[in-house]
Formats: structure tokens, C-alpha cells, sequence
């Protein structure tokens, strides 16, 4: 049977990051940051974890016909499913639609042996732009980043400076970075300090 989460909830307006300053270290050679990073706040995360008999319910819930593929995202509009083990998922949804989306995923997954946790509070996910953002990242991560062997679509679980984060790549030279709201602060000053030689910004 599919378990219940508690469901607590952060202050209106709070953020993992609320009491970071923007900033922005200029480029050195000058023109735009080659780091921007960015609290993509309230995004709505819910952990499934299961087997491939959620399906049925994730598709009518997300849209998604199948789950992703190892280390890969499938996506629908602003939903998106991604793997981050055989029988884990972290799905991410709008703002302000977890809840309701965790109570309807549990209730239709009464009958299956599956969990349905919603974590939208204990994780922090940052939004990483600009040309040398690979190559901030590649200074505490063990991952090959060339965007050959790690392009859009592809995800990790990993280690950046020693904090457990998920990597999520884009289309545009970009990166959804997920991690414990604890790190949040952490993470968020390496890769300020990783990027002072090509210029980055925090813009909260």
C-alpha cells in the first residue's frame, strides 16, 4: 500500500535560500557572468518509490507514458520524472501543485506496494546558466560533464564538494541541481567560489 507523508509546510515565502544576498562577481574579462545561479523556489518534489505498476498512475497524474530510463528525465509540460534509482523516481511538478498532486498519487496507489513521499521542503533545487557552468561543476565532481557523454536529459545522483546532489541537464547550456535544504547555503557559496574566475551571480 502506498504510504502517507506528513505534509509540513514552509512559512508563505520562505525559501532554502531567503537569507542568502544577491551578489555577482564580475567577469574578469568582462560581458555576462559564465555562472548564474538561481532558487528555482516552491518548486513541488514528490519521491516515488516502486515498481513499473505505478505507471499507469504516474501517466494519468504527469502525462509521462513511461518512466524514465536509467540516469534520464521524461517529461510533460512542467512535470518531469527523474530516475535516480531502479526503483526511484523523484518527480517534479509547479509550484503550489505538490500537494494536491502527493494526495491523489497515494489514494490512486492504495493497492500497490509503493511509497509516495512528499519532499518539497527537505530538498532545495538551484538553477544553473551560463558557458563555463560545466566547468564550475567539473571542479568538485567526479562525473564526466562534456556534454557528449552528459547532455540533455541525462541525470546523476552525485557528489559536488562533498554534498549529495542530483544534476539534471538541459538543452541550453544549463543544469537543475538538487540538493538537502541543509546544504542549500553550502552548495550555493562553493559554486560562487568555483566560479569567481569566469564571473558568477547569485540571483536568488
Amino acid at each position: 500500500m502506498a504510504s502517507v507523508s506528513n505534509e509540513g509546510q514552509r512559512p508563505p515565502g520562505r525559501t532554502a535560500l531567503t537569507d542568502m544576498t544577491v551578489m555577482t562577481h564580475d567577469n574578469p574579462d568582462g560581458g555576462k557572468p559564465g555562472l548564474v545561479i538561481t532558487e528555482l523556489a516552491h518548486l513541488g518534489k514528490i519521491n516515488l518509490r516502486g515498481g513499473s505498476d505505478m505507471l499507469p498512475v504516474i501517466s494519468n497524474h504527469t502525462g509521462c507514458s513511461a518512466l524514465p530510463d536509467n540516469n534520464r528525465v521524461v517529461s510533460v509540460g512542467d512535470r518531469h520524472i527523474v530516475w535516480l534509482g531502479p526503483d526511484e523516481f523523484l518527480l517534479l511538478c509547479a509550484a503550489g501543485s505538490e500537494t494536491h498532486l502527493h494526495s491523489q498519487l497515494t489514494l490512486d496507489m492504495a493497492g500497490i506496494h509503493a511509497a509516495v513521499t512528499n519532499v518539497t521542503d527537505s530538498l532545495c533545487a538551484l538553477s544553473l546558466r551560463g558557458k563555463a557552468v560545466r566547468r564550475v561543476l567539473a571542479k568538485g565532481c567526479a562525473l564526466d560533464l562534456h556534454s557528449s557523454k552528459f547532455g540533455t536529459g541525462d541525470c546523476a545522483q552525485t557528489m559536488l564538494a562533498h554534498a549529495a546532489v542530483t544534476l539534471i541537464a538541459h538543452d541550453a547550456p544549463g543544469f537543475t541541481l538538487v540538493c538537502r535544504t541543509s546544504f542549500a547555503p553550502y552548495v550555493t557559496e562553493w559554486l560562487m567560489d568555483a566560479g569567481l574566475e569566469f564571473g558568477a551571480s547569485f540571483r536568488g
